[in-house]
């Protein structure tokens, strides 16, 4: 083998390493979005379950004084 051959063989293990890190950059930058995606999710989550908490408390106090009112007037 010569040294041009050795060289060429040489950069294409250089090449193939480049494109392992960038293949494993990509899986990375994707588990990162996905991840970022989950929490943002959750965050949503999280809001929508106060904002149906506080409707459902809301909509309960109501009937609880449209019965005392019922009870205590009629």
């Amino acid at each position: 083998m010569t040294e041009i051959e050795s060289w060429e063989e040489t950069m294409d293990a250089k090449v193939l390493d480049g494109c392992d890190l960038a293949t494993e950059l990509v899986r990375e930058v994707r588990a990162d979005a996905a991840e970022d995606r989950f929490f943002t999710n959750r965050a949503n989550m999280d809001m929508a379950d106060r904002v149906i908490s506080i409707v459902v408390t809301v909509f309960a106090a109501a009937c609880v004084c449209a019965l005392l009112a019922h009870v205590l007037f009629v």
